[in-house]
């Protein structure tokens, strides 16, 4: 078995305003309060296809770690973006349907009570992720996570973003067997002669 640890190269959130916003050393998941507006954020993170492994995959973490811990209520979920995780977050140009589609994947965590602390942890995927994630590095496409707090109605977490570097920046671990070694191809055995 070997690990790979990947940080996404596209992550962000996006409001039901619907506003998104990368580039940030954090995102956020659940409710805000601006002004005298409340606004529900969605995390999406992308990672590059060329950095999920060869080999067969068998398991799937994920790495939050929130500099300001949610709401003593918050529950979060963490699904696939849209339905596999293969479309791009990065390519949709409807906010409106990015916000959406962060909750509308396979889920693959239900109801995670990780953001209510400020403190860094492995959070165990679990449904389709091997499939989806497996399916990903075949088609040659990006593999896409989404978050979203349970009712989007408890106070936001704010997790540290990829922008923020190790160790604290949000990133995935996939576990897996590496293909066999192939040797060398110029060798052929002959017959006794």
């Amino acid at each position: 078995m070997a690990t790979t640890e990947i940080i996404p190269d596209y992550d962000g959130d996006v409001n039901n305003y619907p506003v998104r916003t990368t580039g940030g050393t954090t995102w956020r998941v659940g409710t805000a309060l601006v002004g005298k507006l409340t606004y529900s954020y969605r995390a999406f993170l992308r990672c590059p296809n060329t950095a999920l492994p060869a080999g067969t995959i068998t398991q799937v973490e994920l790495f939050v770690y929130p500099n300001t811990a949610g709401g003593a209520g918050h529950l979060a979920d963490v699904h696939a973006y849209r339905s596999n995780g293969q479309p791009d977050p990065e390519a949709e140009p409807n906010d409106w349907n990015l916000y959406n589609y962060c909750a509308s994947g396979n889920l693959y965590l239900d109801d995670t009570t990780a953001l209510r602390s400020a403190v860094g942890q492995w959070l165990t995927l679990g449904g389709t992720v091997v499939a989806d994630i497996t399916a990903a590095r075949d088609a040659g496409t990006p593999f896409s996570l989404a978050l979203h707090e349970e009712l989007d109605n408890d106070p936001a977490a704010y997790v540290w973003a990829s922008e923020a570097g190790l160790p604290n920046a949000v990133r995935i671990r996939v576990t897996y067997t590496p293909p066999p070694a192939v040797g060398p191809t110029w060798w052929t055995p002959h017959a006794a002669i």
